[in-house]
């Protein structure tokens, strides 16, 4: 009796620290990028291209929508064309120590279940905004990134 009572319990205990570890169901992307220009000009190149990218300007393909912006977060979404795939997306801003410098992560999440393996659609969310709004090609950029951080990351072809 003795036995089975620990077991049971060691199964419980097993199980339910099972449910406490999120199983991610969505497809996402972080990635982080560096600088060598103020926080203020990359917020404000971002909001930009967000905002060229919204439909209401006439862009049909590029569905982009500013949800807001503060001087440190700028949150957007993203939809698809049909409006079947849907996407969160956040760019956090933080000075360096550098003269100047900015770091900046971005997140693209799916809000649909869908694939974690998204051909790299969350991926181009965020490096179709930065290459669009030309800050790939700004002195001192470096991106970090990889296939654990950015599911689909590899597989990305990124076209506006």
């Amino acid at each position: 009796m003795t036995t089975r009572l620990m077991v049971s319990a060691v199964l419980v205990g097993v199980f339910g620290s099972l449910a406490a570890i999120p199983i991610p169901y969505h497809a996402f992307c972080s990635s982080l990028w560096l600088f060598e220009m103020p926080c203020t000009k990359i917020s404000s190149s971002l909001v930009k291209q967000i905002e060229a990218f919204s439909p209401m300007i006439g862009c049909d393909k590029c569905h982009y929508q500013l949800v807001s912006a503060t001087p440190v977060i700028l949150k957007a979404n993203h939809t698809s064309p049909d409006g079947l795939q849907a996407e969160n997306i956040t760019f956090t801003l933080n000075p360096t120590i550098m003269a100047s410098g900015c770091r900046v992560s971005g997140q693209s999440i799916s809000l649909g279940f869908t694939s974690l393996l998204d051909d790299g659609l969350n991926y181009c969310n965020l490096y179709n905004l930065l290459s669009s709004s030309g800050l790939t090609s700004s002195p001192g950029f470096i991106e970090m990134t990889n296939e654990w951080a950015c599911l689909g990351y590899g597989l990305a072809t990124c076209k506006v």
